[in-house]
């Protein structure tokens, strides 16, 4: 096996990934990350995920390649971040997937977590990719699934005791609570032209969130008729877990699983919200992920003649 530091040329920037090559690849994996500054591990500042370095290396043992890169103004990778557009995203992933075909490694997968469940069947469409796995993926548009998360975040803060439940409650007062400061950044956007806007004292970057609440997901998982995988976390509080259940039923080419015990973070949990996930961040990523995506990927290449170009 060979693990190499690449460039991607996507353009306006260059990307910088890590490709890993087992000895006679079956296949290739393309991974398309979740919102926010994610790296190519799918990490950021206060959150280390490490769930793409993690699959890259169950996969490399069944003899599938990966390919994972920063995002653009992110890590290595060239841009402004705070600038970007889910458009930006698409164009890479797309700039991605032609690099990676012109090293003929085999039949390529995308392999995609959180918003990344989107932008991967998105580009679908338009490259010929073998087929999709989706972890912890939605149906329901941008403005619902921010308002279905703050209703859980509000549930998290009216649990909450002690001297953490009375600044949570300070904060409410002063800002309003999860639902209502929610609802005024979903309204602020969607009237907003400009790159940035404020709320609640903080600068937030417009230019993406306005595409994300915009963007016809449903439409987006209705085309989608490849080969795919779909992993449901029953205690996920970003993506809900009954919208997977949707997306698997309207592709008769698509495979569940719904492991109940498992986050958005895809780590093992007791708790329903947000606030253990400080302590899920402690542990790695729960091996029953890879195990799935790895079963469903071998069982994919079973008996497929070698397609490498």
């Amino acid at each position: 096996m060979t693990q190499s530091t690449v460039s991607i040329d996507a353009g306006d920037v260059t990307l910088a990934g890590t490709l890993v090559v087992p000895d006679a690849p079956k296949a290739v994996v393309i991974f398309v990350h979740g919102s926010g500054p994610m790296d190519r591990d799918e990490n950021s500042k206060g959150a280390k995920l490490n769930i793409f370095n993690a699959l890259a290396d169950a996969l490399a043992d069944i003899g599938v390649a990966s390919l994972r890169y920063d995002k653009r103004g992110v890590g290595a990778s060239g841009g402004d971040f705070k600038r970007m557009r889910q458009a930006d995203l698409i164009s890479d992933l797309s700039a991605s997937i032609a690099w990676v075909r012109a090293q003929g490694l085999g039949p390529i997968y995308l392999c995609g977590h959180s918003e990344g469940t989107a932008l991967a069947p998105a580009v679908a469409g338009q490259a010929d990719v073998a087929g999709l796995v989706l972890l912890c993926p939605y149906l329901r548009s941008g403005p619902d699934l921010l308002r279905w998360q703050a209703q859980n975040a509000q549930a998290d803060v009216a649990g909450l005791t002690g001297i953490a439940g009375f600044l949570a409650k300070l904060v409410t007062r002063i800002f309003g609570g999860p639902v209502q400061v929610q609802e005024k950044l979903i309204t602020r956007v969607l009237n907003s032209r400009s790159d940035f806007v404020w709320l609640a004292g903080r600068r937030i970057p417009a230019r993406w969130l306005r595409d994300f609440l915009t963007a016809d997901v449903a439409a987006v998982h209705r085309a989608n008729r490849r080969p795919t995988f779909v992993l449901a976390a029953g205690r996920d509080r970003q993506c809900p877990p009954s919208d997977a259940q949707m997306i698997a039923e309207m592709n008769p080419q698509a495979q569940m699983l719904d492991i109940a015990d498992l986050s958005h973070l895809l780590r093992a949990t007791t708790e329903t919200g947000f606030l253990d996930y400080k302590r899920q961040l402690s542990q790695p990523m729960d091996p029953r992920v890879a195990t799935a995506v790895c079963g469903w990927l071998a069982a994919q290449l079973k008996d497929k003649p070698d397609s490498r170009t």
